[in-house]
């Protein structure tokens, strides 16, 4: 799996102390999975008023959805193993993976993971506890977030990665036929990233009503307007010139995706809400 920007790509003393000052996470290495399958999703069958209910046409596990033959020809189901990395600790989890996705060439895979509560918590005591107490608020009707500064406030988000969430927008409260969860568009990053159409991503955090599994999914996103990747992104300054006026661009730049329609983006925000709506777990 692709690894986020950091240490390695854009190594420096002034990235390495950026990253000390903050608590993150990032892509966790490929694991070997245990169990890899590939299935194309069922074309459906329109209905005879032309609509096409979104039933389940993908099945990997415990996990059930309806994958729009628009947003992937296929897919791969896998088992993936625990981690016990330092940075990146995760359970044994089902993970699946999209293929044939309308846009190439981002940092993350678009993928949908399930973890089960109980076995993150064994392995992180009281931390996964404290998101899901976060998360179960924010979707019963707690305050909305603002997004306010870079780096300082994160909203809930699984996995554990090695790098910290730069900021969000396009922020809603979103069910799925499991319970509830909370959608975003962010970056992950170590250093001060500019909004950039490699790096840009939807996410949808989500838990099922019983409190049992954790739904996350990380789904690569591009809007025309972008820079494409980061380097670009600095618009010719260098990455320290750039980082001095950081927190007026990224409120700036937070303020524009906001205003921006879900249906400019590639893939929409709609159909991406469409895609996790669907989701289904049944252990």
């Amino acid at each position: 799996m692709n690894q986020i920007h950091g240490g390695v790509s854009r190594g420096s003393a002034f990235r390495i102390a950026f990253l000390a000052l903050v608590l993150c996470a990032c892509t966790p290495s490929e694991p070997a999975a245990t169990s890899t399958v590939t299935q194309p999703p069922a074309t459906p069958t329109p209905s005879a008023t032309g609509s096409v209910p979104p039933q389940p046409n993908a099945t990997c596990n415990e996990l059930s959805l309806y994958l729009d033959p628009a947003l992937a020809t296929s897919y791969v189901c896998e088992t993936v193993p625990a981690s016990l990395s330092e940075f990146e600790p995760y359970p044994e989890h089902t993970r699946v993976t999209l293929q044939g996705y309308p846009i190439s060439g981002t940092h993350f895979d678009p993928q949908i993971s399930v973890y089960a509560v109980s076995d993150y918590d064994a392995m992180i005591p009281g931390d996964v506890t404290g998101l899901v107490t976060d998360l179960q608020s924010l979707t019963s009707g707690g305050s909305t977030p603002s997004f306010t500064s870079p780096f300082t406030s994160p909203i809930p988000f699984l996995p554990r990665f090695d790098a910290a969430q730069a900021f969000f927008a396009h922020y809603s409260v979103e069910p799925f036929t499991s319970g509830s969860g909370i959608r975003f568009l962010t970056e992950y990053a170590q250093y001060y990233v500019p909004v950039n159409n490699t790096d840009l991503f939807y996410t949808y955090q989500g838990l099922t009503s019983d409190g049992l599994y954790w739904i996350s999914a990380i789904l690569p996103t591009n809007l025309a307007t972008l820079p494409v990747d980061a380097d670009a992104g600095f618009g010719g300054q260098t990455q320290e010139q750039f980082s001095n006026g950081y927190d007026a661009y990224i409120l700036a730049a937070v303020g524009q995706l906001d205003a921006t329609a879900p249906a400019s983006f590639t893939p929409t925000i709609d159909a991406l809400d469409a895609l996790v709506a669907s989701i289904a777990i049944a252990p």
